[in-house]
This record gives structure tokens, sequence and C-alpha cells, in this order.
């Protein structure tokens, strides 16, 4: 009786914060699916790559944008080094995910960590970084780490049957659908959800910017752009913010009350831009 109460207690404790984690992602996982289809009709429509290992290479990668475009490379001619290049350096905004998430998880199972870093995406950063609204990083690691799974894995389902629907029902979708537009309408979405201090406020605007302006630039470069342009913008801002704040510690001793942001609207962690 004891062991059917302590599993039965077990299982609620997954439930709750696994059940919370899917309804934060429910609003993410929308945008993803026309996105999840458009990659599925260019890889249908590939004349290099298979139907079938293009869908399943959605499973592996989990990563939209650098899919695009290695499929356009590829299909332009491009040697197999330049697009894992290209590949390495659009993804290369997980290994920044990875820094910000291990020292959370330190303690985590092996078989969390594993499963973990292959499912921490750009949504699943985004409802679970630092800058995760509702106090998550005040519950017990058990607790996170469900909840990281209930936002995560929820996420790679719809992208993997959005992903086979466009492979093998794209002939259905009607061309005079530009559901090309969700890319960085997603990736706005994202940043919205991420911004938590200015220069997060000044990276979302720059970045989503530039990413819709630049949307049809050619493998995904835009969006690599508007990135790369909304982190150093921030950057350069976090440091003057800093340089203001020490300036004004030395003047007066403390920073006055009012001149500091209200908590409930920019958190600490300045320099924390979107994930984009």
């Amino acid at each position: 009786m004891v062991i059917d109460e302590a599993t039965d207690l077990a299982q609620e404790s997954r439930g709750e914060p696994l059940s919370t984690g899917m309804r934060a992602a429910l609003p993410l996982a929308v945008p993803a699916v026309p996105i999840g289809i458009l990659l599925g009709v260019a890889i249908r429509d590939s004349e290099l790559v298979n139907n079938l290992a293009g869908w399943m290479s959605s499973l592996m990668l989990l990563a939209g944008a650098s899919q695009f475009a290695a499929i356009e490379m590829l299909d332009e001619g491009a040697g197999v080094l330049a697009v894992v290049a290209a590949i390495f350096m659009i993804n290369a905004r997980h290994l920044m995910y990875s820094a910000a998430m291990s020292p959370r998880f330190k303690q985590a199972p092996t078989w969390f960590k594993i499963v973990g870093s292959h499912l921490l995406i750009d949504q699943a950063f985004a409802l679970n970084g630092d800058h995760a609204p509702g106090g998550l990083q005040e519950r017990s690691l058990h607790y996170q780490m469900w909840f990281f799974l209930g936002t995560a894995i929820p996420m790679m389902m719809v992208w993997v049957a959005a992903v086979g629907a466009g492979v093998y029902l794209g002939e259905l979708i009607p061309a005079e659908w530009e559901v090309d537009f969700a890319i960085p309408l997603m990736f706005l979405g994202l940043m919205v959800m991420s911004t938590s201090n200015i220069p997060g406020v000044v990276a979302a605007t720059i970045g989503g910017t530039v990413a819709v302006v630049a949307r049809d630039w050619p493998s995904g470069s835009g969006l690599l752009t508007g990135a790369v342009l909304g982190v150093l913008v921030a950057g350069v801002l976090d440091a003057l913010l800093e340089r203001r704040g020490n300036s004004g510690r030395n003047g007066h001793g403390t920073i006055n009350e009012e001149k500091e942001l209200a908590p409930g609207v920019f958190g600490p962690g300045a320099g924390k831009g979107a994930a984009v």
C-alpha cells in the first residue's frame, strides 16, 4: 500500500510540471506547423534529398532554419563541407543555450542530460532559460526537468508530424499560401517571450525587424544577420548601462530606486537577449 502511494505521488509530481510545460508550449507549437509543412514541401521538391531521409533528418536535427539552408545549398550544387559549415553557423546559438542551461541541470541524471541536449530547441530555451517567467528557477530540480520535457517533447512531435505532412501531402497545399512568412513570425514570438530587460528589448526589435525584412535572403542569412546585429547592439548597450550604473554608485553610493527597473517588468540579468 505504501509502495503504491509512493508510486502515485511520483506520477503526480511528474504529471503537474509535464502538463504545465505542455500548456506553456502550445502557443509556440502553432506557428511551427506551417514552417514544418513548408520544410516538408522543400524536401519533396528537392532533386537530391530522399523523402524519407529528409523527413527523418527533422527528428535528428530539430532545426528548421539549417535544414532549409542545407536543402537549398545542395540543390545549388554546394559541396558537403560548405553545407556542414552553414549548418554549424546557423545552429551555433544552441551552444549558448547549452552553456546558459547547464549550471541548473548539473545534478540531473545522465539520461536527462542526453535527452535534454537533443531537445534544447529555441522554444524550449525561451520557456526554460534564466529569463523564464513564473519563478521556474526557484522550483526543485525534479520539477524543472519534467517541465522542460513538457515544453520540448510536444514541440518535437508537432514538428516531425508537420514535416511529414509536407513531404507526403504537400501537393495538396495551394501555391498561393505564403507560409514561409511564418518563420520570422515564430522567431518574433520567441523574442517577445524571452525578453526581460532593456538590452533584450533592443535585441528583439533589431533582430526581429531585420529577420522579417530580410526573410527572402538566401540560405537563412537574413535570420542570421538579424541575430548577429541584435546581439551586438544589445552587448554594446549592456556595457553602457553597466558603466553608467557603476558611475552612479561611485558618485552617490547607491542608485536611486526610482532609476532601477521594476522587477515585474524587466527583471535582473541585463544583456540576455532573445532566442534567435
